[in-house]
């Protein structure tokens, strides 16, 4: 059992999170261990399956996070059983290697 970092991002949150989940752990355990963390921001109802997309696809919920993963891969957690829209979250620099100033540079440190 190790620590293993996941760039999560619940579907209805704006914001990306690095959340350290146990290597060990199912895919549908580790959804719920995110969704606790991130709860504060998005008010999860808990009484509601969860399911992790990964690369626009559902991640089987009996897998084991680091057969299924590598360490900081993003991934995104919502409600089992809802469509996954085309191209969702595409648009997040972690879906193409961008960094956050490459995909927003209006947000960079101006230049004298």
């Amino acid at each position: 059992m190790a620590e293993f970092p996941l760039l999560v991002r619940f579907r209805t949150d704006d914001y990306p999170t690095l959340v350290p989940v146990d290597s060990e752990d199912t895919v549908e355990e580790a959804a719920n261990k995110i969704s606790h963390i991130v709860d504060s921001r998005v008010h999860i109802d808990h009484d509601r399956p969860l399911e992790m997309i990964y690369e626009g696809d559902v991640v089987p919920s009996d897998e084991r996070v680091s057969e299924a993963l590598e360490p900081v891969e993003y991934v995104e957690i919502q409600y089992e059983g809802e469509e996954i829209p085309e191209g969702f979250g595409e648009s997040h620099p972690a879906w193409n290697d961008e960094s956050m100033l490459e995909a927003h540079p209006e947000h960079a440190k101006p230049q004298e």
